[in-house]
């Protein structure tokens, strides 16, 4: 699946080593998108990227401290703009993962992000700022505001509202 949206946050890089042996390492984000032009609500999803080209995209982003490495705060990595605009693309698997203690297994979801295209910086001098898109390019609606009347406040009433509903 490929939406267009933006990482909105950054968690610190997770490596280890696997029973074989050999080191890993996996950067997970949070990926926000609209699925449909329709959808009021953003929709979230915590991806995770093998792949060091990907982590390198994003890295450009993250501040960096005195020593070279990720600023982090508050559990997070410190970003240099407020979200990364881009077009991620992720597969979606379920898995089952052995207990480290031996006594069974664990069912997983795995949510992985195997394209990222990261889209320039909008709104600079002389660009002009496009309407955000959902998935297969269709149009985002604006967000409006919905006002409900408060019931705690008599409504005025007319002589044509005599309908039973």
């Amino acid at each position: 699946m490929e939406f267009e949206g933006r990482i909105s946050r950054v968690l610190p890089v997770r490596s280890g080593t696997s029973q074989n042996g050999n080191e890993w390492k996996r950067l997970p984000f949070v990926f926000a998108y609209y699925e449909s032009g329709e959808q009021r609500w953003e929709d979230k999803v915590l991806l995770e990227t093998w792949d060091q080209n990907l982590m390198s995209q994003i890295g450009q982003y993250c501040v960096k401290g005195d020593d070279g490495k990720v600023v982090v705060e508050n559990g997070s990595v410190k970003l240099n703009v407020l979200d990364i605009k881009c077009r991620c693309g992720f597969s979606h698997n379920v898995k089952d993962v052995k207990k480290r203690d031996g006594s069974g297994t664990v069912t997983m979801n795995e949510l992985r992000c195997y394209r990222l295209e990261i889209m320039p910086a909008g709104n600079a001098a002389g660009t002009v700022a496009q309407q955000p898109q959902g998935a297969f390019g269709q149009a985002i609606a604006p967000k409006t505001q919905v006002v409900y009347p408060n019931p705690f406040q008599p409504q005025e009433t007319t002589d044509d509202d005599d309908l039973p509903f």
